[in-house]
């Protein structure tokens, strides 16, 4: 309202017109200026609780959490190997205060599903790659199998007996399970369950032959299951006594990786600040010191840098989906 149309209305009237328009502007204003984050964060988990995933995500939850001095707290929305909860957070607002802990399983959901719940390329932003984990083939120590090579032969010697028990249909202990069947040329079936607990859980009860998750080192160090191969290129420096597949299956190689993701949308400067401070918590000791029992290795990159990483697991995994044909749809 101008002042000369003020002018027009009795000085009551006036003040009373003035304190209506600066009640009404009053929360306009301060949403406008509002920084991020002034309330909860919801920090989602396509996976149930107890897996690399959940873990992973509580531990960037809980740095968050005193780092930008609101909480950040973890939603677990499992099902269709991440895709639901993945699609949950694809959808919700733009507005940085719901953000996915994302792993290799959104890109490889590109390809195993002929119509996948989201579009990885227009509707998440990635944000931070949080670690690196290799997977880990674990088994049962009742089959007195002890090397990968003695693995090979009882798979050979009992085909379609042995079973690979995996995280998830399209995760990355599934392509590592299918992928190592194609390359060594043995006959397993491929088990895949709602998480990488369960899987090592009947593994270790004898119900499956071997385990391939990325949540096995613990247990392969109380003697639970036997590790004979870990499937990144090189062997880890968490392991550095047990072989990498790549060893004996030349050119074999299946790394895990997470990382945090956002809707597509979401302002610029709340990707940078978030990314910022997600790069600061993968490289603080604390933070570190629970990673090493996972056997997971800190990253912390950058917004461009993480996209740059995905385009690359996209393309990469692109090819071998194709040459394996899956289909889980």
């Amino acid at each position: 309202m101008t002042p000369r149309l003020l002018q027009r209305f009795s000085r009551p009237l006036r003040y009373g017109l003035l304190v209506a328009a600066a009640a009404i502007s009053l929360p306009w204003a301060m949403a406008a200026h509002a920084e991020w984050p002034d309330r909860t964060i919801t920090l989602v988990v396509p996976f149930p609780p107890g897996g690399n995933t959940d873990v992973l995500g509580r531990i960037v939850a809980a740095k968050l959490t005193t780092t930008l001095g609101v909480h950040v707290i973890v939603e677990n929305r499992p099902g269709a190997g991440s895709m639901l909860g993945t699609q949950f957070v694809a959808k919700a607002k733009p507005d940085g205060y719901t953000i996915l802990m994302g792993s290799i399983a959104n890109v490889l959901n590109d390809y195993f599903y002929r119509k996948p719940l989201y579009d990885i390329r227009k509707d998440l932003i990635p944000v931070s790659q949080v670690v690196n984990v290799p997977n880990y083939f674990a088994v049962n120590p009742a089959l007195k199998v002890t090397t990968l090579a003695q693995l090979v032969s009882y798979a050979k010697q009992n085909p379609g007996k042995a079973s690979c028990a995996t995280s998830g249909v399209g995760t990355s202990p599934y392509l590592s399970c299918e992928l190592f069947k194609r390359m060594a040329g043995v006959q397993m079936t491929t088990i895949p369950y709602q998480g990488g607990i369960p899987a090592i859980q009947d593994t270790i009860g004898g119900r499956e032959s071997v385990a391939v998750v990325n949540e096995a080192l613990p247990y392969i160090r109380n003697h639970q299951l036997t590790g004979v191969a870990v499937t990144s290129a090189q062997r880890s420096p968490l392991a550095p006594d047990m072989p990498a597949v790549s060893e004996s299956v030349p050119g074999y190689d299946v790394t895990s990786w997470y990382g945090v993701f956002v809707p597509a949308g979401t302002p610029p400067d709340i990707v940078s600040k978030l990314g910022a401070e997600i790069g600061k918590a993968m490289q603080s000791p604390d933070v570190k010191k629970q990673l090493e029992p996972l056997g997971a290795i800190p990253v912390g990159s950058s917004p461009p840098q993480f996209q740059q990483f995905v385009n690359a697991e996209l393309a990469k995994w692109g090819k071998v989906a194709k040459e394996l044909n899956l289909h889980l749809d």
